[in-house]
Order: C-alpha cells, then structure tokens, then sequence
C-alpha cells in the first residue's frame, strides 16, 4: 500500500537544478517507508511551468536519481479558481 509524499514547488522553483541530497534522503525515507512521490506545482500559469518541472524530473530520472521508486513521481497542478484552489493531476 502506498501513501503520498507530497513536495509543493512554486512557479519559480521549477527551473533550479535539483540538489542531489534531497533524493538521498528521499531514498532513506523510501526505505523506511515506501511511498508514492508527488510533486505539487503551485501556479497560476500552469503550462510552462508544468513543462519545466517535467524536464527537470526527467534529468533527475536519467540520472538514476528517482530508481528506487516503485512507480514514477505524479505532478499535480494547483491553481486558483475563484479563490479556491483547483488540483489537477498529471501522470
């Protein structure tokens, strides 16, 4: 059974070259406790930066940073409509 580590990236975040530590500790925490990696990007304009945060996780792949996953990282999308936020998921 899986439960969602989810991890909020802004707008501008999405273009910063991923600090390796971070998938180091994901990898422990993954061993403690599987879970599913979600990546909720916080925008208003969602394509471009949906886009941007797509390569990156695909340079983070390539790298062999993301291999202890069971399943590839879901990108959500969270928007404001009407003063609420709307969550879109993209796999």
């Amino acid at each position: 059974m899986f439960s969602d580590l989810i991890i909020a990236v802004a707008r501008y975040e999405t273009r910063l070259p991923w600090a390796v530590p971070l998938f180091v500790e994901l990898r422990a925490m993954n061993e403690i406790r599987r879970f599913k990696l979600v990546f909720l990007l916080e925008t208003l304009g969602c394509l471009e930066a949906q886009k941007e945060l797509v390569e990156v996780l695909d340079s983070v792949t390539a790298l062999g940073l993301l291999d202890f996953l069971d399943s590839p990282p879901t990108i959500r999308i969270a928007r404001l409509r009407h003063y609420k936020w709307d969550f879109l998921d993209f796999d």
